[in-house]
């Protein structure tokens, strides 16, 4: 539905996110420093955690047990919250007016991210950290696709994986 609004307000266009692909370095070196960073961060919660195990972290597991779901979870974890929460959480609540419009708006919008991938308070500090680069990646170029394609490329190798190797199961 997210994802529907915001191409219908144009708030994002494919065009726009085809054309910044396009180019060139300078918009691929940010999306680089992006990953990287996105990447290290996802690194870090993932060692907190382990550091933790008897935390409960509260984050959403979607069910991949037949085929229907597991297209649902490839949809809605590869492809869909690249364009719907950096749209969202990024473009649409990120002020740039004001300094501390912008810090409050940022770490609103971080703090909503959050909330949104986790249910309890040690999973939603874990996942604002996993927003730290992808706002300050937004805030530094304040080109949304920049963002919008790091996080696209994390999920597609990340839960990526994790369809192969349902799809795997599913056939032994």
């Amino acid at each position: 539905m997210l994802f529907a609004d915001f191409y219908v307000k144009r708030e994002f266009s494919f065009r726009k996110w085809v054309k910044n692909l396009k180019g060139g370095k300078t918009f691929w070196k940010q999306v680089i420093v992006t990953t990287v960073f996105f990447l290290i961060v996802f690194g870090l919660t993932t060692a907190l955690e382990s550091f933790f195990p008897n935390l409960d972290t509260g984050m959403i597991m979607l069910k991949r047990d037949t085929p229907a779901r597991l297209i649902a979870f490839a949809i809605s974890t590869m492809f869909l919250p690249a364009i719907t929460e950096e749209s969202f959480y990024r473009k649409s609540i990120i002020s740039f007016r004001s300094k501390p419009a912008l810090v409050l708006s940022a770490v609103f919008g971080m703090l909503l991210y959050a909330a949104e991938h986790s249910l309890k308070p040690w999973g939603i500090f874990l996942t604002a950290i996993w927003a730290l680069p992808l706002t300050i990646s937004y805030i530094r170029t304040k080109n949304v696709y920049v963002p919008m394609t790091a996080h696209f490329i994390v999920n597609v190798f990340g839960n990526g994986v994790t369809v192969i190797m349902t799809i795997v199961a599913m056939c032994k």
